[in-house]
């Protein structure tokens, strides 16, 4: 029943990646001609469903670590291969603290499938928005819990990623390890394992930043937008995914 469950998702998601989605020219309309940041990618969704790589002058990207589980080994410096014939600058570094980049840098973020691994995205889409010029945009992908391992958990309350911005949450933190472990759909993430498998993983998440710590839907992106002053102009959910951009005033 379980590789079932599975299999069905992983037909799902490959349904999800195999057309642009109808309303692609708008988005991609936001970036045209312009310098962006990516949190977090390469993203495949960025090349096929929404293809804003084609559309962008340029798009630098950030990751955590000279190793993921994502991406495998990086190297800092002209070596972020977005797309095929076309390089950007990767940095290494924290999503919460993008000190190597100058205020107002980018006309556009990106994130795709990044902010749900991020303990205190508040203070992200604050760094984010800093590295953003006015006028700019950042758009946010984000996992549809009815789709993938979290369906079973609730969307995290808006006064709670707030405390944890509040409270100076870092990367080390596992307050939602506990309702993680309870509620995650085991049998739609073989990789996890059993739940002892996925304890054992989960703390050590520092290094390896496979935790969801924070659950999503369009409502909760649009009041961290709105928390910062963006100005949501767009959102659009798929069959995996909620998708949305704003505009900095």
């Amino acid at each position: 029943m379980g590789h079932s469950i599975y299999r069905e998702w992983v037909r799902t998601i490959r349904r999800a990646f195999r057309a642009p989605l109808p309303e692609h020219a708008a988005y991609q309309a936001l970036v045209r001609g312009k310098e962006g940041l990516e949190i977090g990618g390469p993203s495949e969704l960025f090349r096929r469903v929404l293809p804003v790589y084609a559309a962008a002058k340029s798009v630098d990207g950030v990751n955590f670590s000279t190793s993921t589980i994502w991406e495998g080994r990086l190297t800092e410096g002209r070596t972020y291969a977005y797309m095929s014939g076309r390089t950007g600058w990767q940095f290494i570094g924290e999503a919460t603290k993008l000190s190597q980049i100058a205020p107002q840098r980018y006309d556009f973020v990106l994130s795709s499938n990044c902010l749900e691994h991020i303990a205190n995205p508040l203070r992200a889409v604050e760094e984010w928005m800093r590295v953003l010029r006015p006028g700019g945009h950042m758009l946010l992908v984000l996992p549809r819990r009815e789709s993938n391992f979290d369906h079973r958990r609730p969307v995290t309350a808006f006064s709670h990623l707030k405390d944890d911005f509040e409270r100076g949450v870092d990367e080390h933190d596992l307050t939602h390890l506990d309702e993680i472990l309870e509620l995650h759909d085991y049998a739609m993430d073989p990789p996890a394992g059993d739940r002892e498998a996925m304890r054992r993983r989960s703390l050590a998440n520092f290094e390896n930043r496979c935790l969801h710590h924070h659950v999503f839907d369009q409502d909760l992106i649009e009041a961290m937008f709105r928390h910062f002053g963006l100005e949501p102009l767009m959102r659009t959910t798929t069959a995996s995914d909620h998708i949305a951009v704003a505009r900095k005033s």
